[in-house]
């Protein structure tokens, strides 16, 4: 039932590129850095649970790394360092320091001369690195820490506009008061899920909740009371169902949800209980007593989404009615 963000930041972006970013000018940022550095080789890692990949390599003929390569996440790397610090890191020669010996960037292919410095996501999570790798002992100046720090910000300047992206993606699918699916939202996930059961020759059924009497709330306790007693609506819907399940609020006082049930008992099950957590959380949140009629529409191939919310919702109102007359 939770929204999913524009990244995921546990994936290599060489398995699951983006078109916000543009790897030719990431590919041009580290053909500068090596350039401006005089160096063999210069990388963009990316760092996940799985390793170390190189997501950009300087395209030189010095360079013995190639993007794609992906390096276990255990392994003694200069990079590895980078992350778990999330400082820079230099190392003017490598040789000399003993606690580099069993990295295999020295002592498999020849590196003596290592500058590195971390690359963040937006949020906060270490993306990676930006470094250069020199075969020689290096002696950088103060100037050269300052332009590969400039250049990384070009590097996270596009994944912030990534992490943006993802911001405005979630407020647009999501209901702001409530913290559940809006209209849109709901739709693009319930054709997903609707799609997926097909597939998987699962049941599906469609359930339409409208609150009993809600303008009365509204206006015999005002629209603060109403507020609160529609986002009680939405957390019950949330912790009661599945996290498979799609949740959303249409507007208004109507909520929907697409939930998978084995059958038409477990329907009238999964009511009931909507039904019972619905009372019990009246009594804890001190909230005036509220009732929601819930009517249900079973998914077939025979009808749209669209046809299955009108369904649901003349059934819910066959509900209310007869609640009413009772």
């Amino acid at each position: 039932m939770k929204n999913n963000a524009a990244f995921e930041t546990d994936l290599f972006l060489l398995d699951n590129p983006n078109d916000l970013i543009s790897i030719d000018k990431w590919q041009k940022t580290v053909n500068l850095l090596a350039t401006l550095f005089d160096a063999p080789a210069g990388f963009l890692v990316q760092y996940t649970s799985q390793g170390f990949q190189v997501t950009i390599a300087s395209e030189q003929e010095s360079n013995p790394y190639a993007a794609g390569i992906t390096i276990e996440p255990e392994v003694n790397l200069f990079c590895r360092k980078v992350v778990e610090t999330r400082q820079a890191l230099y190392v003017a020669n490598a040789q000399l320091e003993p606690c580099w010996d069993t990295n295999p960037e020295v002592r498999d292919d020849g590196f003596r001369s290592y500058l590195g410095v971390p690359v963040f996501w937006p949020c906060g999570k270490a993306f990676g690195t930006f470094c250069v790798m020199d075969y020689r002992e290096t002696h950088y100046k103060k100037t050269f820490f300052e332009l590969i720090t400039q250049l990384k910000d070009i590097l996270e300047s596009d994944l912030a506009l990534l992490g943006s992206y993802a911001q405005l993606q979630q407020l647009a699918i999501t209901d702001p008061l409530c913290d559940v699916n809006n209209r849109r939202g709901f739709d693009i996930l319930a054709e997903q899920r609707i799609k997926l059961a097909k597939r998987t020759n699962s049941l599906l059924c469609l359930l339409y909740l409208d609150i009993d009497q809600f303008k009365v709330v509204n206006d015999q306790y005002g629209h603060g009371i109403g507020d609160a007693v529609l986002k009680q609506v939405a957390q019950v819907l949330t912790e009661t169902l599945r996290e498979t399940d799609v949740v959303g609020r249409l507007g208004g006082d109507e909520f929907v949800a697409l939930i998978a049930v084995e059958d038409v008992s477990e329907l009238l099950t999964v009511k009931h209980r909507l039904a019972t957590a619905f009372g019990s959380h009246n009594s804890a949140r001190e909230l005036p007593q509220f009732s929601v009629s819930i009517g249900s529409a079973l998914v077939n191939d025979s009808v749209t989404l669209s046809e299955l919310l009108d369904i649901a919702d003349q059934d819910m109102l066959l509900q209310k009615q007869a609640t009413a007359a009772s």
